[in-house]
């Protein structure tokens, strides 16, 4: 089988973890296995070329944001590789497969695909594997949700060796690779914007913090790591979990090793002793999911969040060392112009070193996607552009008639930017923190540039 990640997005372009997952799990039973990354293999086509021959199935991973580059990647397969079948997964095939088979896919994913993949690749019938939407004859059919996958000790790691490790690294630095790591999957909570739970469930499950640690050991001693990034949706809701992998990293003793959480963490709980702990491990930033500091929006969104504990939290972890870079989102369904300028000053009145505003984008298969067909208006023509259009051109993606129109909507989010930012204080200190190099300099100033004076992110 041959995985191939499509053309991502400015920027960290990172890799595909979840092929990689896949492609360990049938590595492992003896198959053979192609990985195709389109960011960083210049060269891709010619390896497609090359490895088609030898395999029946092509296999593209997508999410909501990278669906677009998925289809037309798909697009060329049929018509360089017409005899090829073609296999999705992610996010986005999990909830609309039927858009996607057949024109762009002979089969779909549905949930986690490890298991579903490995039975598909040993050659089984599509009518008798579990979590797979397939075509037959031109209709779609799907054969119902595969069981989670309950001991995720028992998956093997990436297979980073299929990938190119060197060139993973951020935009603004030189030599130091940047690796991944998921050290659980799925969340107990039902926020209605999120599809998380659509693909890992509405329940957390745990690998054993040996089992990270050996991983970490692999990511940093034999691929040289040097900054690791735990994409965890919930990395520090299980306190004694986290100082347990957080004293091991710390027992080990990296050499110029770092280590973020760029997915954010649940804002309402950690203490200094926590954050101490995970600064010790080398820790130097975290996001944290605030949102809105509005409980009555925060509960109707479905975040079990209190929010009078938020401001506790971020001050412990900034005491600790940490650099805390906050998320907000704007345009939210219950949102009206008051709330957006309150959620701003917000913001500010918390003590971040940094904050990442969002437009609320409606993600298929959720309650908010729902929501806005019922009471909204959807503004954008291509939902298949809702990354570049509302994280990086800052467009609202949805308009909710009596609250805001897309106009309020951009003007909070270009204000945002600005309130939060033209601070001196909190330029020189995001700066102090940042700056780590003359590169990381000019970089952080043309970010800077285009936060404030075009409404883009930092």
């Amino acid at each position: 089988m041959i995985f191939i990640n499509p053309d991502c997005f400015e920027g960290y372009r990172f890799p595909s973890i979840g092929m990689l997952y896949i492609s360990a799990v049938l590595l492992r039973d003896g198959l053979p296995v192609e990985y195709i990354d389109i960011n960083f293999d210049p060269g891709w086509e010619k390896r497609l070329e090359t490895a088609a021959p030898d395999h029946e199935w092509i296999g593209l991973t997508a999410n909501v944001l990278s669906i677009g580059p998925a289809m037309k990647t798909a697009r060329m397969i049929r018509a360089k590789f017409p005899e090829k079948k073609i296999i999705m997964g992610g996010p986005y095939p999990t909830v609309r497969y039927e858009e996607l088979i057949p024109e762009y896919a002979d089969a779909c994913t549905v949930g986690e695909a490890e298991e579903t993949c490995l039975e598909l690749a040993r050659g089984a019938a599509p009518e008798t594997i579990a979590g797979l939407a397939w075509s037959d004859g031109g209709k779609v059919r799907f054969n119902g949700r595969r069981p989670l996958i309950e001991d995720l000790d028992s998956v093997p790691m990436p297979a980073w060796n299929l990938g190119h490790v060197q060139k993973y690294r951020l935009q603004h630095t030189q030599g130091n690779p940047v690796l991944p790591i998921v050290t659980s999957r799925g969340c107990p909570y039902n926020c209605i914007f999120c599809s998380s739970d659509l693909t890992f469930g509405n329940r957390i499950r745990y690998r054993s913090p040996g089992h990270v640690l050996e991983e970490m050991d692999e990511l940093i001693l034999r691929y040289g790591a040097r900054e690791v990034h735990l994409w965890d949706d919930n990395f520090t809701l299980n306190r004694a979990r986290c100082m347990e992998v957080c004293e091991g990293i710390a027992r080990r003793r990296y050499r110029g090793v770092s280590f973020m959480i760029p997915s954010g963490i649940k804002p309402d709980i950690g203490d200094y002793e926590m954050f101490r702990t995970m600064r010790r491990a080398g820790f130097y930033a975290i996001c944290i999911a605030v949102e809105s500091g509005d409980q009555e929006i925060m509960s109707r969104l479905g975040k079990k969040v209190d929010v009078k504990k938020v401001k506790g939290v971020i001050a412990a972890a900034r005491r600790a060392g940490i650099l805390m870079n906050g998320f907000f989102m704007l345009g939210l369904p219950f949102d009206t112009r008051e709330t957006m300028l309150r959620n701003i000053e917000h913001a500010r009145s918390l003590p971040l070193h940094q904050a990442m505003f969002f437009i609320t984008i409606p993600f298929p298969g959720t309650e908010l996607y729902d929501m806005v067909g019922k009471e909204g208006r959807f503004l954008f023509h291509n939902e298949h552009n809702l990354y570049e259009q509302g994280y990086f051109l800052g467009r609202a993606a949805y308009e909710m008639p009596g609250r805001f129109d897309a106009a309020t909507l951009e003007e909070m989010f270009r204000l945002a930017n600005r309130r939060f930012y033209f601070r001196l204080k909190t330029l020189l200190v995001l700066f102090i923190k940042r700056m780590k190099s003359p590169g990381r300099l000019v970089y952080l100033g043309v970010k800077f540039l285009k936060v404030v004076f075009r409404g883009r992110q930092f």
